[in-house]
């Protein structure tokens, strides 16, 4: 959410408070601090605890107690501002398509992860936001996420021989030359299993790869119906994992795939897999990715040198 100086966001939350509601009319408003000052731009409270704790629903204040974290996140949102202040001098193209659907994949996240429509909107009305004023700022940040990356990505230019002598350079200290970001939904299996429990683990796994082809998302079907516990509050994301630190049989399955494809059932001594490439990396890419951070950290100290910046909560002022 980006405002110009001198604007004062007044939210309204749509929650009445115990004695308005036996009332029956009323609704309690929240001033939406400024935090802080970036140039002629201002970040606010709300888009500062959005940010920290990551999701919304939770506590309307700061606390003295996580004011050092919250400082910390305040900084990188600055950074970010930055970036995005000079970004949008050079990018003047923005993939509205793309933004749009890249902002509804985040609402049909967060909406099955509150479980119902209603428990969603509850959860807006409680950070003082409407779905449609969510919406606007998952957009501004999508837009401003894009036109920063664009940026740095055009400052950057790797050759054959940098790509050469970086792969080198990874061999020798022992990493993998390619990672891959995978999701995966598992049927759990015991190495001891009977043929009747390996034949009902397989019919069970042919039919939640069906439902993938079909076109249920991948995340959906981790979430509710993987055996991998752990990655199920994740929609089965494993992160990013290095070419040797995979399984040969789970290289083999995943080596091939393109973005967003499923692959065959894979059996391992846990269970059977269904695995789903979110992204690949070869060497270049990872330099690359290498040397955008590096840019990105000078581009920073350049513009930080140059900005007019002010903390406005004074817990957070150092």
């Amino acid at each position: 959410m980006r405002l110009r100086v001198g604007l004062l966001l007044v939210v309204v939350l749509l929650s009445a408070t115990r004695g308005e509601a036996a009332a029956g009319s009323g609704r309690q408003r929240l001033l939406d601090r400024v935090a802080a000052r970036v140039n002629d731009e201002i970040i606010t409270e709300n888009e500062l605890l959005l940010a920290a704790f990551g999701d919304i629903g939770q506590a309307a204040t700061l606390l003295t107690g996580t004011a050092p974290d919250i400082r910390a996140r305040l900084d990188g949102m600055i950074d970010e501002r930055l970036l995005a202040q000079t970004a949008r001098e050079e990018v003047k193209e923005i993939p509205e398509e793309t933004i749009a659907n890249q902002v509804e994949a985040i609402v049909q996240a967060r909406r099955a992860a509150f479980g119902s429509e209603q428990a969603f909107l509850v959860a807006l009305e409680e950070r003082g936001w409407s779905l449609e004023s969510y919406k606007k700022h998952l957009r501004e940040q999508a837009e401003q996420a894009y036109v920063v990356h664009v940026a740095l990505a055009r400052r950057v230019r790797i050759g054959d021989e940098e790509v050469k002598a970086y792969s080198e350079e990874l061999r020798r200290r022992g990493e993998s030359l390619v990672r891959y970001h995978l999701c995966q939904i598992l049927v759990s299996l015991s190495s001891q299993a009977s043929p009747a429990e390996v034949a009902e683990a397989e019919k069970r796994m042919l039919a939640l790869l069906e439902q993938v082809r079909q076109g249920v998302p991948f995340e959906q079907l981790a979430r509710e119906q993987s055996d991998d516990k752990a990655a199920r509050s994740t929609d089965g994301d494993l992160g990013w994992i290095g070419e040797k630190d995979l399984q040969r049989p789970i290289l083999e399955a995943v080596r091939s795939l393109k973005k967003g494809q499923a692959s065959l059932p894979v059996r391992t001594e846990t269970g059977l897999h269904i695995f789903q490439l979110v992204r690949k990396q070869t060497a270049r890419e990872l330099l690359f990715e290498k040397r955008m951070a590096e840019v990105r950290k000078e581009l920073v100290a350049k513009l930080r040198r140059g900005a007019q910046i002010r903390i406005l909560l004074p817990q957070l002022a150092k």
